[in-house]
């Protein structure tokens, strides 16, 4: 199977806040995350194609991280070992933060820390 990823994941968990069903906002985890996207763990994940609004914060930094994304891919239950969520595509991203969390998964993937030495 070809790989089609542009950007390398690693699991952090990580709070994030999106608007979620009627635009409330909604507060979950996050299973998986890289430069392009990022996996939410929640029961009530959001249909296909939904564009949302995420706030984080990336460990060692202080400001919260703003990024746009779409619900490109839902779980409703759990599949076998796999959580229910929703995998979201970034689509409005700064380069900084971009790199920020490309940098974090690669830290992560090495076995360093999270945290910016």
């Amino acid at each position: 199977m070809e790989e089609r990823r542009q950007f390398l994941r690693a699991p952090l968990s990580l709070m994030v806040k999106y608007n979620g069903r009627e635009d409330i906002m909604a507060e979950a985890f996050t299973g998986v995350i890289g430069g392009g996207g990022l996996f939410i763990e929640t029961f009530n994940p959001l249909p296909m194609n939904r564009e949302i609004t995420m706030e984080l914060h990336l460990p060692g930094n202080i400001e919260k991280t703003v990024i746009e994304g779409k619900v490109v891919w839902n779980r409703q239950g759990f599949a076998g070992e796999y959580t229910p969520g929703m995998g979201i595509k970034f689509t409005k991203i700064s380069k900084k933060d971009q790199a920020e969390i490309s940098e974090l998964v690669t830290r992560i993937l090495v076995g360093g820390t999270e945290e910016r030495l």
